[in-house]
């Protein structure tokens, strides 16, 4: 990332409102809304109302349509599709950030997360807005949630973008022996720690620093000079210096099990999926470089059944990493497109 545009995403992160726990962008800060001609060259703030707070999203095109949802991976948020957005030939996309993440709500002190929530987070924005029938796009832990709603709520999905999802890894790896029982006893220490902590100042980052820890976390998944969507909307100017800025998602979501669907209920779930599936794989992403015998060979399997059941299936492999999307959103983009139009 070149001096330029390192300080070009400071300067958008110290505007951020500072009396919003959240914070707020605006379109006007991030892109122009100047053209009509390209819609999705723009976009709006949304926020959809909960009972514990709302879940934000970033509207692009038009609101007099149902748009193609877009669900981003486990601690990243709405901003991943910037890229991939303005490369659609669709009228409205709308990119949600999950419940604690970007600037949606956290969880209400004493309530951790589990898989559902996310799934239900889903239904509850469908059901606000009317939809009967719609498109998904899920990357990663996204797409988990669109397989498990999708099989649930069959009549109610049209096609669903799988965007490098490996989700039997989330099914066999938590529920491994002591790895299992240390992982449960870790969530249960950051979720009380999470709420003991409310209030005091959170951990502080210069935003070169910032970039290099988030980078590390998704182990380079993420290329550098990518990072920015993401960040501007998972980080805030910190309280007590705010030369330097703070991770603004919920830290609760530290340790990424929350009671996920065990390999027999993925399996389950994937013969009641309907709609036109298209799965889109990174080369170097988690799928195509799964070193575990028994994860690759359930994934393998599950999307067999998904094959079986679905109104029609499709696989793709792109050159690039588990956030090609991100990083390469022009090799993802004409697949979509051409899915999306039959």
């Amino acid at each position: 990332m070149n001096v330029r545009g390192v300080n070009a995403a400071k300067s958008i992160l110290r505007n951020r409102s500072s009396s919003s726990k959240f914070g707020a962008f605006t379109s006007s800060q991030l892109h122009s809304t100047a053209s009509a001609a390209l819609p999705l060259k723009s976009y709006e703030e949304v926020q959809i109302p909960v009972p514990w707070g709302h879940i934000s999203g970033k509207w692009w095109g038009r609101r007099d349509v149902t748009p193609v949802l877009g669900l981003h991976g486990f601690e990243d948020n709405a901003g991943t599709y910037d890229g991939l957005a303005s490369l659609l030939d669709v009228p409205g996309f709308l990119a949600l950030d999950a419940p604690g993440h970007g600037k949606s709500s956290h969880a209400p002190c004493g309530m951790a997360y589990t898989f559902i929530d996310f799934v239900i987070a889903l239904r509850r924005v469908v059901q606000h807005y009317g939809w009967s029938k719609l498109s998904i796009i899920g990357h990663s832990f996204g797409s988990a949630t669109t397989h498990i709603y999708s099989s649930l709520y069959p009549s109610n999905v049209d096609k669903f973008v799988s965007l490098d999802c490996a989700r039997t890894l989330m099914a066999l790896y938590p529920t491994r022996g002591k790895y299992g029982l240390s992982l449960l006893k870790k969530i249960s220490e950051v979720t009380i720690k999470a709420d003991r902590d409310v209030g005091k100042d959170p951990p502080a980052y210069t935003y070169e620093n910032m970039v290099d820890a988030f980078c590390k976390a998704t182990q380079d998944s993420v290329e550098k000079e990518h990072a920015g969507p993401l960040l501007q909307r998972g980080s805030m100017a910190h309280p007590q210096q705010p030369q330097n800025f703070y991770f603004s998602r919920d830290s609760k979501l530290r340790y990424g099990d929350f009671c996920r669907p065990n390999l027999e209920t993925l399996q389950e779930s994937a013969k009641n999926i309907k709609c036109h599936v298209l799965t889109v794989l990174g080369t170097q992403g988690f799928v195509n470089v799964l070193s575990d015998a028994d994860a690759g060979k359930a994934y393998f399997h599950l999307e067999k059944l998904v094959e079986k059941s679905a109104a029609s299936y499709s696989r793709v492999n792109v050159e690039g990493t588990h956030h090609v999307h991100l990083n390469n959103p022009e090799r993802v983009a004409p697949h979509i497109n051409k899915f999306l139009a039959q």
